[in-house]
C-alpha cells in the first residue's frame, strides 16, 4: 500500500451470503486543468491550491489526524492512488461520497467522466455541497451538468448482489418533497438491505451527542435552521433503520463511527486530501 494513504478498515455484519467489499472516498476537492481549460478553470485551480494548502492542515489538526508536506501534491494524484487501492482490494464498487470536485468546472467534469468511463468497476457518485450556489433549491438547476457521473443526481440506486446502494443529494441540506417520497418508497418496496450514501451526515443518536459543541452545525443535517424536510428525512431513516446496513457520509473531513439509531451505524470518512479512504467489508 502507498505510504501516503490513510485507510480505515470497517467490517459490517449484515447477514449476507457472501462478502461485499467497497471503498469510499470523500472530500478530495479536486481542481484539474487540461488543454481545453478556460481561464476560469485555470483561475479556480490556482484558488484551490491557495485555499486547501492551508485548510487541509486545519481540518486534520482539529480532528487529530495526520497531515504533513507529503500531501502538498495535486489532489487528483491522491485520488488516483486511492482509486488504485480500491482495485487492489477487489472492491465491488468505488463509492464517492461528495466534494470530489472543489468546483463544478468543465475540466473537472471532463476528468471525472473520463475516469468513470475507463474505471473497471462500478463508480457510485454522490453529490456534495461544493460546486453549488449554496442557496436553498439553487442546486437543482445544475443537475444536468452531472449526467455522465450519475443517472439521477437527486436520488439514485444501484444493485450490488444482495445489497442496494442508495445515494441522496443532501449537500446543501435542501431536501425536497420528491426526495422524501423516493426514500419512503425505497424503504417500502426494496427487498434487499440498503446502504445509504450521503454527503452531510445525519445529526441523530450517538453521533449527534458526540458532535454537539465540537463542530459547526453547518456540517450536519438535522440542526436548528435546517428546512423541515431535513428533519423529516432523518425521521424516515429512523423509522426504517432495520432495513439499513449503514449510512456512509463525508463532509466533516474526519473519520467517525457512531450509532444514529439502535440498529444503524453512520460512518464518516475523512478527506482524500490527506490520502484518507474507508475500506468497507459487508458480510
Amino acid at each position: 500500500m502507498d505510504d501516503l494513504l490513510q485507510i480505515k478498515r470497517t467490517e459490517i455484519i449484515a447477514g449476507m451470503n457472501k462478502e461485499y467489499v467497497f471503498f469510499q472516498i470523500s472530500d478530495i476537492h479536486m481542481a484539474v486543468v487540461d488543454t481545453e481549460s478556460s481561464q476560469l478553470d485555470i483561475s479556480d485551480n490556482i484558488r484551490f491550491h491557495k485555499q486547501w494548502d492551508s485548510l487541509k492542515y486545519k481540518f486534520a489538526d482539529d480532528a487529530k489526524e495526520f497531515c504533513d508536506e507529503r500531501y502538498d501534491i495535486e489532489a487528483n494524484e491522491l485520488f488516483e492512488k486511492l482509486a488504485e487501492y480500491a482495485l487492489e482490494i477487489n472492491s465491488d464498487a468505488l463509492i464517492l461520497s461528495g466534494d470530489i470536485m472543489d468546483r463544478v468546472t468543465e475540466s473537472n467534469l471532463r476528468y471525472l467522466k473520463q475516469f468513470i468511463k475507463n474505471y473497471p468497476i462500478p463508480v457510485i457518485y454522490c453529490l456534495g455541497n461544493h460546486g453549488y450556489i449554496n442557496e436553498f433549491g439553487e442546486h437543482l438547476n445544475q443537475y444536468s451538468r452531472f449526467f455522465g457521473l450519475i443517472d439521477n443526481p437527486s436520488f439514485d440506486s444501484y444493485d450490488i448482489g444482495e445489497l442496494e446502494i442508495v445515494t441522496v443529494d443532501n449537500g446543501t441540506k435542501a431536501i425536497t418533497d420528491e426526495q422524501i417520497t423516493n426514500l419512503k418508497n425505497k424503504f417500502a418496496k426494496c427487498k434487499k438491505k440498503i446502504l445509504l450514501v450521503l454527503h452531510a451526515p445525519l445529526n441523530m443518536g450517538d453521533f449527534a451527542k458526540a458532535m454537539k459543541g465540537k463542530i459547526s452545525p453547518y456540517f450536519l443535517q438535522g440542526v436548528e435552521g435546517d428546512c423541515k424536510n431535513a428533519f423529516l428525512f432523518n425521521k424516515v431513516v429512523e423509522e426504517n433503520s432495520e432495513k439499513l446496513v449503514a449510512v456512509l457520509a463525508g463532509h466533516v473531513h474526519f473519520f467517525s463511527e457512531h450509532r444514529i439509531t439502535e440498529k444503524t451505524m453512520q460512518y464518516t470518512t475523512s478527506s482524500g486530501l490527506i490520502g484518507a479512504g474507508r475500506h468497507i467489508i459487508i458480510k
